[in-house]
Parts: C-alpha cells; structure tokens; sequence
C-alpha cells in the first residue's frame, strides 16, 4: 500500500507539513515534501551530525527543491510538483514538457535518482551543514576535495552520475520554520563547494552520499505494506537497533529506559522477534543498579517505573515464549527489583504499595510532579508481586495485602480510579487504564471506570492526559505547562484497547476507534505515529513525528483488535 498524494500537496504549506524519514541503524534521512523544515532535517545525518543538509536542484533552469529564507514569503513552494508518495520518497515535477521523477532510497546513505522523460540540462548544488542536529551554523567553513564525479567532506562522500565543478558558495539565511514554531533559532547559513551538471535525454542519472568509516548496509526486506499493519512493522524497525530502542525522530534517537521497557512488547514481543527482545530486555537488566533500571542513559536513575515496565516485559515474553532458558536467567533479575526497588531514592515500600519521587513517572514535568502514590505505578507494582510468584519468588509483601490495598484509588465521586492517592489526586486522568486492563479492578467498576474515561478523555487519536473540565486543561500544547495537562499521547491507545477487550467490549466496537489514528500515517511524520495530538479539536499531531511507544502501543491494539489470534513467529 504506497501512500499516494497529488493536487493536495500543491499548497506550499501541506507540502511542508508532511515530513518524511528513513533510518538505518546510526543514521537517517529526512525532510518535508518541499525541503527542510527543521534544523534535525539532512539527506545524510549520521550519528547526531548533519552531514548533507539538503540539494539545490534545476532542470531546466527551473528549482525543483523547496529552500525557505529568512525574510522571504513563505507561502510559496515549487509549484511544478503534481505527486509525492511513498515509501521510498518519490516525487514527479512536470517542466513544460518535462518530466522529472526523483527518488531517494536510503541504506545508510541517501541515493538521489533523478528519471527524465524529455530533455533536460541538470543542475544541483549540495548544500552542506557539518554540525549537530541541536544547533545551527552561521557563515560556515568546511574543507572539500574533488576528484572527477566525486566530492568529499569530513569523511563525507558524494558522487555522482555527472560531473562535479568546484565553486564555492554560501547560501545565507536558510529558514527552518518549525524551528521558529518551537521556540529555537531558525536561520542557519550553509555552504556548497560546488556544483554536479549534466544535460540527460530520456535518461537516469543519481547522486550518492554516504560515510567513507561507515560499512555497506544491506537493505532490509521491507515488511508487506499493503495494511495499516504492515506500515506500522515497518516503523517500528526504524526504532530496533541491535540491544538499544531509540525513543523517537529526531531529537530523541537515543535509548532510554522507560521508553524501551513500555516500547519492546510492540515493537518485538507481540512481532515475534524473539532475539531483539531478548537482546533489549538484558540491556536493561545490565544497566540495573539498586534494582532501578536508568531512565537516561548512561547514569539517569530517576524513573520509578522503568524497572516496573521491564517486569512487564518479560512476563509478556512468557507469555509468547514460555518459561525458556532466557526468562529462567532474568529471576534473579526480577527478585533484585522486588527487594531493592522498594527501599530506593525513586520509590518507597508504604502499606503494600509503592509512594514515588516526585517528576519519576512517564508524566515528568514540574506541573505534574505526581509524588505519592500513582495509579499506574501502583498497578504494575501489583502486577510484578503477582508474576513473580509465579517464578518462584517470595515478594516483599504478600500479592493479596497489596490488591486489597490498591482497591482505595476508587473513587466513588468520579465513579473512576484516583490518579494518586497519599495525597489522594481525583484528577481524571488516562493512567487507570493501565490498571483496567491489568484486571486490577472489579467488572462493574472497571465498566463505571471506562464509562468516565471515554466521555472525560476520548479523543479520535487517544485519550486526554487530564479532562477538559479540569482548570489546569490546556486543549493545544505550548510547552511543558500542557504536555500532560491535556495533550493526547496515542501510546495509551494500546492499554486502553486492552481494557475495553477485558471488559466485555467486542472488536468490531473498538476498530471504528482506531481508525483516525492509522489514517495519521497520511501526515506528519508519513507512516509513522507522532508523539502527541492536541486536546482540542482539530487534533492536530505534534512532538515528535515519530516516536517510539506511539507505535509500538498502536501496533499492539490493531493486533489485539484485528489479528487476536495471530501467533506466527515473525
């Protein structure tokens, strides 16, 4: 299933709206429809370092890329591009009697192929940034050689099917307007050592750029893309790499925690890519200190729920694999997280169940703090106690002490779960679905429960961190003060599928649910979940285009909603 775009795209701002991204292992190509959008955006960006920033491209004395420069209208864009789709990216541009069909693919490295139909005087112009995707540049300088068809910067190559003519030259003031809209510089000036020209008659000619210390990768088999499954097992391989899930495109493509912990069922587990989940799952194990799982690597302990969700893990790892050699390694594990997690500077053993540090749960931002005693760390807790039992493992306190206790977060006024208690917090909030679809809570509650989160926190793309009827709700996200005060993360789309599943709800009730959020796939971040949504109407997406437990947790509802009874190693 190509997704296919063609007169919607004609408008400069759609264009520059629906971004694009290819990653392989350490590496990534990215951008918009009509160029760079974002300093993070490169045709070659490698280990946290633009390399290849973009192309200045001609044919036949008309641009075919979409630059934007400060002090210029940005309402305009190159008006001869009638389609886009993708994956691979491909566009068609029609030049009077020209056409141009360009594709990029990418291993590693983009290859730039540009087909002609007709004849046509080539021009190209690469446009080189060499720093970190973080900052931007002003008035670079960067030494080149060139050789024939082949220019080379900071071990950076790039040829071509034509040839290379030196020239330098500095395009200065080069916008990055979604920089703007977050808050950061969004001028940088880039600099081309020269130009690659060539006149094609009915031909094909391509551009090649890749690292001279980075070895050859092959291209994976891509995963059938005919369904909305198969387009999300394709973005969740971006993510897996080796024992490490990166978090999210493009400024979290590092691997935390927490992240990965909530990300390995979708992205691996439910996949049945038994070896990546083995190999996440030990990462974490070894990177465990006092029983706490770091959230920020390499020395970031303040999460109380990473080691949490690692318990979860593996019990879903069980469950797909049995009680094989690797879950008989990991007991040690999960008994060193029940006796030292509880007694540690994160999280604290309090009447059965588990108080916390404040900012330690996914929701870590000063406006929800969240200290005490949350819901969903709560939840898990109980979860853990109960799993390990079944390993074997004398928990700390008994499973039945700890479920009679969790059963005070019901809250009769609000007739759904508190978000904490000790200090008791009647918030509603999406957290208590983790808890609902654990099982943790009695039918006609559960139902009572599912009954307030739908009408208070129901979005068409996720449920609301907090209801609109609260005074803290802020319906579209402008910075830390909304990311859980109303904004809506399509991850707890995966626990909330769950719980209305163990509630009695049928599938074909909940699919309807799903779909706005797979038709997602169509903007932003193309084939790909975004970070966030807005509370209020019209939704629309934000954060990161691509994040990781986005997709896995979509990933895992459409499995449980559409192939419940898929078991098929993948």
């Amino acid at each position: 299933m190509t997704i296919r775009y063609g007169r919607e795209i004609l408008a400069p701002r759609a264009g520059r709206g629906l971004e694009y991204l290819m990653a392989v292992d350490q590496s990534y190509c990215s951008s918009s429809v009509y160029g760079n959008t974002r300093k993070y955006h490169g045709l070659l960006v490698h280990k946290g370092t633009v390399y290849l920033s973009a192309l200045d491209e001609q044919v036949n004395g008309v641009w075919i890329s979409g630059l934007q420069y400060e002090g210029t209208p940005h309402d305009s864009g190159p008006g001869n591009c009638y389609s886009f789709s993708l994956y691979p990216p491909s566009w068609v541009f029609w030049i009077d009697d020209v056409i141009v069909k360009k594709t990029i693919t990418f291993n590693g490295g983009p290859t730039i192929t540009y087909d002609i139909t007709g004849e046509a005087d080539i021009f190209i112009r690469p446009l080189i940034a060499n720093r970190s995707v973080n900052q931007v540049i002003r008035n670079p300088h960067v030494e080149f050689e060139h050789d024939g068809n082949c220019v080379r910067w900071c071990g950076t190559v790039l040829e071509g099917d034509f040839p290379f003519t030196p020239g330098p030259e500095t395009y200065w003031n080069v916008w990055y307007e979604r920089e703007r809209e977050r808050g950061y510089e969004p001028v940088e000036d880039l600099i081309s050592p020269g130009f690659f020209s060539r006149h094609v008659s009915n031909g094909q000619v391509s551009l090649r750029c890749f690292r001279e210390d980075q070895a050859i990768v092959l291209e994976k088999e891509t995963p059938a893309l005919h369904s909305f499954q198969g387009w999300l097992d394709r973005a969740a391989d971006t993510f897996c790499h080796g024992d490490e899930i990166y978090a999210g495109y493009h400024w979290f493509t590092e691997s935390w925690g927490r992240d990965s912990a909530i990300s390995v069922t979708g992205l691996l587990i439910d996949r049945g890519n038994k070896k990546g989940a083995q190999q996440v799952l030990r990462r974490l194990a070894d990177k465990m200190t006092g029983g706490v799982i770091p959230n920020r690597f390499p020395d970031n302990y303040h999460t109380s729920d990473a080691s949490l969700w690692f318990i979860h893990a593996l019990s879903r790892y069980q469950r797909r694999w049995g009680d094989d050699s690797f879950i008989l390694s990991m007991v040690p594990v999960v008994a060193e997280v029940l006796a030292q997690y509880p007694a540690s500077p994160v999280a604290q053993l309090d009447h059965s169940l588990i108080s916390v540090a404040p900012r330690s749960t996914w929701m870590d931002t000063t406006f929800t703090p969240r200290e005490g005693k949350p819901v969903e760390i709560n939840a898990l807790w109980v979860h853990a106690l109960t799993w390990a039992e079944t390993l074997g493992i004398t928990p700390p306190v008994p499973v039945e002490s700890a479920r009679s206790a969790f059963k005070k977060f019901w809250n009769e006024d609000s007739l759904c779960l508190y978000d904490r208690i000790d200090p008791v917090d009647p918030s509603i909030r999406p957290n208590q679905v983790i808890a609902l679809a654990l099982g943790l809570v009695d039918r006609d509650q559960a139902s009572a429960a599912l009954a307030t989160v739908s009408k208070s926190l129901l979005t068409p793309y996720g449920l609301r961190t907090l209801s609109p009827h609260d005074p803290r709700y802020i319906g579209h996200f402008n910075g830390d003060g909304s990311y859980h005060n109303g904004c809506v993360w399509p991850w707890l789309t995966g626990w909330f599928t769950e719980a209305l599943i163990r509630n009695g709800m049928h599938r074909s009730k909940i699919a309807p649910m799903l779909a706005p959020v797979l038709s997602h796939i169509r903007e932003a971040g193309a084939g790909y979940i975004s970070e966030i949504f807005d509370g209020d109407y019209p939704h629309s997406p934000g954060g990161c285009i691509s994040q990781a437990w986005s997709v896995a947790e979509i990933s895992r509802a459409c499995r449980m909603v559409f192939l419940p009874r898929e078991t098929k190693d993948a």
